[in-house]
């Protein structure tokens, strides 16, 4: 039944159906649980259940969703100037929309593979370290929020809705069957579909989603932060140019994503209330690391801050860098109400009366045993980077005709200061020092901290990047 007239439902072909039930029932086996009308009902008892189901937005109700997305003109809302069939998209435009689709589904398989990680430890009441603490603090600091149950069954909803955004990609290639025709000896559907599958936690298409979660702190500034860029992404593609894409935007951007984004900011707010109220044994501190850990990942899930022109009007409403520009600005207004939820707290005052107390801080001033620098930041863009930055074409290798040193780390702090010894970058073993005072220890002795190390930090094929002298 389709959610409403503005919207039409479709299944999947029944291959595609069953592949789709091989998967889940290895990585999200706790997909009837969350669709049991019993269960649904004692958490959301006004919510319909979720769909799992492609929805596509009807043209009549597109443009109502179109006109308010992030970068709108009247081309965002206007279908009649789309491509229906994949057939009719020249090779350039087929495998770039092919690379975007192929990115969006596979973050969402990976998202459920590092949710689960946490919820598994809810239910099993397993919870330990900084976990506990957590879930103890929260006890302590919010008598109505102390439900592991509820927790639990709000990650498995945002997988319930990541999974249906996995189905929606799948029938944007496969509903079509000139989408899976053969072009160049390949059928690109197909191959896609069978890669994503086959994709193992820490194998997937954007870094973000290869980081493990390992604590409640991770999963709630995950979907604070990250699913903040899903957002931006499934806004701006309201402008796709093959119209199953674009009409695919609607329900997954203004439906389910806006529920991810709440469901995290609401977790992280009671973490970091908790963290000042003696309710744990963690402090800011522990929510800044973790601040600063997910924030340079959500920022290259927007792609160099210096390309975008070829998307811009034709699969997107903005380049990258203004989309990352409009993002930063957000994530910071965020940080900015954590501290105000903070302030209220421990000062026991409202929202209101916290905002001159803030004022007083961010001007030096220290109040109700709080300094300046027990605030939340957010930290430079540069900070912690693999890819993007404008930076880059500042520095080359020896030896270099052009600058720019592609793909890897430069130095910097959190307060974007290029870290330096005798006028040069450090060494990349001192910059590692460095990270790991800033980022959370559990992350650490990760895989993805390991990769990091391996792929960039200490590879040598990235070389030894210096300064640009500036030609005169």
């Amino acid at each position: 039944m389709p959610p409403s007239e503005q919207f039409r439902t479709a299944d999947l072909p029944e291959k595609w159906q069953v592949e789709l039930r091989d998967w889940h029932g290895k990585y999200f086996p706790e997909l009837s649980e969350v669709l049991d009308a019993e269960k649904w009902n004692r958490y959301y008892p006004r919510i319909p259940l979720p769909l799992t189901t492609c929805v596509f937005a009807e043209p009549d109700g597109f443009s109502s969703y179109a006109s308010r997305v992030v970068g709108a003109v009247p081309a965002t809302s206007d279908l009649s100037h789309r491509v229906w069939k994949a057939e009719q998209m020249p090779d350039a435009q087929f495998m770039t929309a092919l690379k975007v689709i192929r990115a969006q589904a596979s973050t969402e398989l990976g998202s459920i593979q590092q949710h689960r990680l946490v919820y598994e430890r809810l239910d099993h009441g397993s919870l330990t370290g900084l976990d506990h603490e957590i879930a103890e603090g929260i006890h302590r600091t919010d008598p109505n929020g102390t439900q592991l149950d509820a927790i639990s069954f709000s990650k498995k909803r945002v997988c319930v809705e990541e999974l249906r955004h996995h189905i929606q990609m799948m029938g944007v290639l496969m509903l079509d069957e000139t989408f899976d025709a053969s072009r160049w000896g390949h059928h690109f559907a197909t191959e896609v579909l069978e890669e994503l599958f086959a994709m193992r936690p820490g194998e997937h298409v954007l870094d973000a989603f290869n980081i493990e979660f390992q604590s409640l702190l991770d999963t709630s500034t995950f979907l604070a932060l990250i699913d903040r860029v899903g957002k931006y992404q499934l806004e701006m593609q309201h402008h796709f140019i093959y119209g199953p894409m674009a009409t695919s935007m609607p329900w997954m951007r203004w439906h389910e994503e806006s529920y991810h984004l709440a469901a995290g900011e609401k977790l992280l707010r009671a973490v970091s209330v908790a963290a000042v109220m003696d309710g744990g044994n963690f402090g800011l501190e522990e929510v800044q690391k973790t601040i600063n850990l997910w924030y340079p990942r959500g920022l290259e899930m927007f792609g160099s801050e210096l390309g975008g022109d070829l998307v811009k009007g034709v699969f997107k409403t903005l380049k990258n860098g203004e989309a990352q520009e409009l993002y930063t600005e957000e994530v910071r207004g965020k940080i900015r109400d954590l501290n105000l939820a903070i302030l209220s707290a421990k000062c026991r005052v409202t929202r209101e009366e916290a905002l001159p107390l803030l004022g007083r801080l961010q001007s030096g001033e220290r109040v109700e045993g709080m300094d300046p620098e027990d605030l939340l930041f957010l930290p430079d863009r540069r900070f912690f980077r693999i890819r993007g930055l404008r930076e880059y074409g500042s520095f080359a290798n020896p030896g270099a005709l052009t600058p720019g040193v592609g793909f890897v780390y430069l130095p910097y702090d959190l307060h974007g200061q290029l870290l330096t010894d005798n006028g040069r970058p450090v060494d990349r073993s001192s910059y590692v020092d460095y990270l790991k005072t800033v980022l959370p220890a559990r992350y650490l002795s990760s895989r993805h901290f390991e990769f990091v190390k391996q792929e960039f930090l200490m590879n040598d094929k990235w070389g030894n990047p210096e300064p640009v002298t500036p030609a005169h």
